[in-house]
């Protein structure tokens, strides 16, 4: 008796691969492995191990991964940035509140860790600061015309 596609074992990974499928669904299908696991980077093989389809499938809609993967990034809203970002930090606080009640048993993390976490502090705090350079060189410029350099008369009349 033959097996259906879904719980065959022949092919890659778990399963058979589908050979094909419309550019929305591979991209849907991608976005649900990135729902699944939101901190992972996708690539290629993090696709092929996760991922419905094989890569005949997605190379008839995307010459590259990259595309691939870039066309499934949703767009996001400032706001839904804001939440994002916000969710972030109040993860990794966390992360670091439970260190310090760890470090209170002896358990706390190496020193390399704690350079790491010390870094990406910094490198955050980096980021932010630029973001509000940014951000007031921006309102600064706002409302102000773009100064227009033309050449001086005399020099146009030098090239005639």
């Amino acid at each position: 008796m033959a097996k259906n596609k879904e719980t065959s074992t022949r092919g890659t990974g778990k399963g058979q691969k589908l050979l094909s499928g419309t550019r929305d669904q591979l991209i849907r299908d991608l976005q649900r492995v990135h729902k699944v696991f939101p901190t992972a980077q996708p690539d290629r093989d993090f696709y092929r191990v996760h991922g419905k389809y094989s890569d005949a499938a997605v190379k008839v809609h995307f010459s590259r991964f990259k595309d691939f993967a870039a066309a499934a990034v949703p767009e996001m809203t400032p706001d839904e940035a804001f939440k994002l970002a916000v969710r972030s930090l109040d993860r990794a606080f966390d992360l670091i509140q439970k260190w310090h009640e760890d470090a209170a048993y002896g358990e706390g993390w190496v020193k390399h860790q704690i350079d790491a976490v010390d870094a990406r502090v910094h490198e955050l705090d980096e980021l932010f600061y630029m973001w509000r350079l940014v951000k007031t060189i921006d309102e600064e410029e706002q409302g102000e015309p773009i100064p227009t350099v033309l050449p001086d008369p005399e020099f146009l009349e030098e090239k005639q």
